[in-house]
């Protein structure tokens, strides 16, 4: 069953995924669908046994051991809060890759996918439990070329209807990501409901209370989760693409994993109105009106400032 609206589909459309690897700039490349994710792999959660909810993947690159390229992982800067269960997919036919922790010859030990073939995914949980909680490199021991980045923020934010978490956590600083996954947890509610949760999401810029953007989502037996990605004007035309451009999940079936939107969303620095409401469970109303809104401080550069629920 196919739940979200903004869901692409395979054709012409293309989607914003990729940043530069650390420390390049932003890059954009087009991508006909979402489903390159999930392709051919649609057993592997199964077959692996494992129980986390995969919401949140990152894909190795077609053509990413050629050490030319320099983009060999759709994202390369990826912030995910604690309790993210992400998953690396092998997009590179014909090659074999690892995921491994550390920099080419310091492998810090924290997670090794081992050899990973075509079509191959290796799915791994950040929290505290497993010490991934923080800053991570990662590299192809293949490839030690292939270097990228991974951070994970415990902070949560508590309302009242609504757990709030965020990869970057209170502060996201543009200078160090330009992508930030966040996850809104309704508060004595079970997320594992048989019908559809349609949900509003929105944010606004508090010095002239000008809303950047809104967008409606639909989720199934999952928290609702939505990355930022900041793109500028300028870029997104370079790329081809027209902003904001909102895309996902990253799996439709039987999971909802997390959706993506790009836009030009923190033209200035300062803090942002984060507002998130849960309209309907089905053709139904919630049990309650269950709406927050969280303040976000965007800066460039500064030092990290605390965020607040209001």
């Amino acid at each position: 069953m196919l739940l979200s609206k903004f869901l692409l589909t395979a054709s012409t459309i293309g989607v914003v995924l990729l940043f530069g690897v650390l420390t390049t700039p932003l890059l954009l490349t087009s991508m006909s669908t979402n489903s390159v994710f999930v392709n051919g792999n649609n057993n592997a959660y199964a077959q692996a046994g494992q129980e986390s909810r995969p919401n949140y993947f990152i894909r190795i690159n077609p053509g990413a051991s050629l050490a030319e390229g320099g983009h060999h992982y759709s994202i390369g800067n990826a912030a995910v809060p604690a309790g993210t269960t992400v998953v690396w997919v092998n997009n590179d036919q014909g090659v074999q890759h690892t995921v491994t922790s550390g920099m080419p010859g310091s492998n810090t030990g924290l997670f090794d996918s081992g050899v990973m073939p075509f079509n191959r995914q290796y799915q791994l949980t950040f929290n505290s439990a497993s010490g991934l909680v923080g800053e991570f490199t990662y590299y192809c021991t293949i490839h030690p070329y292939m270097v990228a980045r991974i951070s994970s923020n415990d902070t949560v934010e508590r309302g009242q209807s609504f757990e709030f978490r965020s990869g970057t956590g209170a502060t996201l600083d543009l200078a160090k990501n330009n992508r930030t996954l966040l996850a809104f947890n309704p508060i004595g509610m079970s997320i594992d409901q048989p019908d559809v949760m349609h949900y509003n999401f929105s944010i606004s810029r508090n010095s002239d209370n000008q809303t950047v953007f809104a967008d409606q989502f639909d989720v199934e037996k999952s928290a609702f989760g939505v990355e930022l990605i900041q793109v500028t004007q300028s870029e997104a035309q370079k790329a081809g693409i027209s902003i904001p451009l909102t895309f996902g999940p990253d799996v439709d079936t039987p999971y909802t994993g997390a959706y993506h939107a790009a836009g030009d969303f923190f033209s200035e620095p300062g803090d942002y109105t984060l507002g998130v409401e849960l309209m309907s469970i089905g053709a139904n109303p919630p049990p309650q009106q269950m709406r927050d809104e969280f303040t976000m401080s965007v800066v460039s550069g500064a030092a990290a400032t605390n965020a607040t629920a209001t």
